[in-house]
C-alpha cells in the first residue's frame, strides 16, 4: 500500500469532516444523536481548528484522505490554509437553532464552556489540535508518520514541547506508551465515567 503524504488544502475540508465524523465519538460533546445535527458540530469544530492551524498534513491513499494531522504553534505567524471560518460557523450556528437536537448541541457546548472555565489552565505555545487515521488503514505507520511531520514542523520553527487533549473513549493508551507526559485529568460534563486526558511531550 503505498501512502501519499502532503499539505492539505481548503478543498479537503470536506473529507477531513467526513473523517472526523466516521472516527470520533462525538457523544463527550453532546448528548444530541441525530447523523445531520453531530455533522454540523463536527463542521464547527474543524472549521475553527483550520483557521487557526498553522500546519495540516493530510494521508492519502488512491485519492481517499485516510489520515489527517492538524496542529498549532505560536512560533510560526503563518496559517496553514487561507481559511475563513466566520461564515461557516455561522451557517452552521443558524442551522443549529432550527432543530431541537441543533438546539440540544448548542446547550451542551455552553456546558462544555462552563466546565471548562473552572479546571485547570495549562499554558503550551504548540497544540496537537485534530490527529485521525481511519480504522481501515490502519498497521501502515500512517500515524506514526504524521506525528512525525508534525513534529519536525515543530522543532523547525524552534518550539521544544507541545500538548494535546484526548479522553478515554480514544486510544490515549499510545500517547501515554510514547513519551508524553500527563499533565491533567477531568471528568466528563456530560457522562463522568469518560475521562479528559492533556498531555505535553518534550521535543528536545
Amino acid at each position: 500500500m503505498t501512502i501519499q503524504y502532503r499539505r492539505a488544502t481548503p478543498e479537503d475540508f470536506a473529507a477531513i469532516v467526513e473523517l472526523f465524523i466516521v472516527n470520533m465519538n462525538l457523544s463527550v460533546f453532546t448528548t444530541a444523536t441525530d447523523k445531520q445535527v453531530l455533522k454540523q458540530l463536527a463542521t464547527l469544530f474543524l472549521a475553527k481548528d483550520c483557521h487557526r492551524a498553522t500546519f495540516i498534513q493530510v494521508a492519502e491513499y488512491d485519492d481517499i484522505i485516510c489520515g489527517v494531522v492538524i496542529g498549532i504553534t505560536r512560533q510560526d505567524p503563518h496559517k496553514a490554509l487561507s481559511f475563513d471560518d466566520k461564515p461557516i460557523i455561522d451557517q452552521i450556528e443558524n442551522k443549529l437553532r432550527l432543530s431541537d437536537q441543533g438546539r440540544q448541541v448548542l446547550s451542551d457546548l455552553q456546558k462544555k464552556e462552563t466546565t471548562g472555565a473552572k479546571r485547570k489552565t495549562v499554558n503550551f505555545d504548540s497544540e496537537l489540535q485534530f490527529f485521525c487515521v481511519d480504522p481501515n488503514y490502519r498497521r501502515h505507520r500512517i500515524g506514526a508518520t504524521l506525528i512525525q511531520a508534525f513534529e519536525i514542523y515543530l522543532i523547525a520553527q524552534g518550539a521544544d514541547t507541545y500538548a494535546l487533549h484526548t479522553d478515554t473513549l480514544c486510544t490515549y493508551q499510545y500517547y501515554d506508551n510514547n513519551g508524553y507526559q500527563r499533565v491533567d485529568q477531568y471528568a466528563n460534563h456530560l457522562n463522568s465515567q469518560i475521562m479528559h486526558y492533556t498531555y505535553v511531550k518534550s521535543l528536545s
